[in-house]
């Protein structure tokens, strides 16, 4: 159905309105509004917005499609989303479109009737039968609810703790029981720039190597040292260095004078203990 509508204040519009019979709950009543002002094309300013209007109607996302001569036209869907008792009329609201000319097109509003679902008063035969009331679902019991959950809660509870406890026996384990592991506990707070020139802390690391092979460990014996911990050969060149270094600064320190060769202590330390703790693993 298409009428004009020559509000003196705004563009005439174009409007194809819906059927205004025979629709019932769920139904679509789409308008379509031609976006045309004194024939030329024009542009919204913006689109109306979705969402409930009414008691009976929700405005659904608006379109634009475009007819055979090419003529734009705004698509504009309302759905029926309440069924009334008995035959009703409902009514489209008027809509003002702005344009982007400054002009607007005003859509006039537009009655449409909305049947019932079922009759007031059915007869009863076959499946048509009086309206039921809501079936009221009753609750489930909570108190098992509540029950599991306290359990799994406190089976979770007690399996982290006794995480945390095997954690801190296993850290204590292996301070007491890997060489490498107490050294390193001994000397990762320490400033790695002071370490180099403390002879307290090379002691340190000779002592694990000590414990580690169960004996002394020298320069020559190093061969042994790697059959015996086959974990420490990926860092056979480093503990090369280490022992040659050490070698120059307890016995040949006299003679070569301050020039001495850099080696980084902490960080020989600690790729030696992560080097004995995957090993453990």
């Amino acid at each position: 159905m298409l009428c004009g509508c020559p509000p003196a204040s705004a563009a005439e519009a174009s409007v194809q309105q819906p059927p205004a019979y025979g629709h019932a709950l769920a139904d679509v009543l789409e308008q379509k509004v031609l976006l045309e002002e004194h024939g030329q094309r024009v542009d919204l300013v913006a689109p109306p917005s979705a969402g409930r209007i009414s008691l009976w109607l929700e405005r659904r996302p608006s379109s634009i499609s475009t007819d055979s001569g090419g003529r734009r036209w705004l698509v504009l869907r309302y759905q029926i989303i309440n069924a009334p008792e008995q035959l009703t009329s409902v009514t489209i609201p008027a809509l003002k479109l702005p344009l982007a000319t400054g002009a607007t097109l005003d859509i006039p509003d537009w009655p449409v009737t909305v049947a019932p679902l079922t009759l007031s008063e059915p007869p009863n035969v076959g499946r048509l039968t009086p309206l039921q009331g809501d079936r009221i679902v009753p609750a489930p019991p909570v108190v098992p609810i509540r029950r599991a959950i306290a359990i799994w809660a406190s089976a979770t509870f007690g399996i982290l703790i006794a995480w945390g406890l095997w954690w801190l026996w296993r850290e204590r384990r292996e301070r007491a029981a890997l060489p490498f592991a107490r050294t390193w506990r001994a000397l990762r707070r320490r400033d790695a720039a002071s370490m180099e020139s403390d002879t307290q802390t090379w002691r340190l690391i000779h002592d694990a190597f000590n414990a580690t092979a169960g004996r002394v460990v020298r320069a020559r014996s190093l061969p042994e040292l790697m059959r015996h911990a086959p974990h420490l050969q990926t860092l056979e060149p480093q503990i090369e260095t280490f022992f040659r270094c050490s070698s120059a600064r307890f016995f040949q320190g006299a003679q070569i004078g301050p020039q001495l060769e850099h080696f980084a202590l902490r960080e020989f330390a600690r790729a030696l203990y992560r080097a004995e703790r995957r090993n453990r693993r």
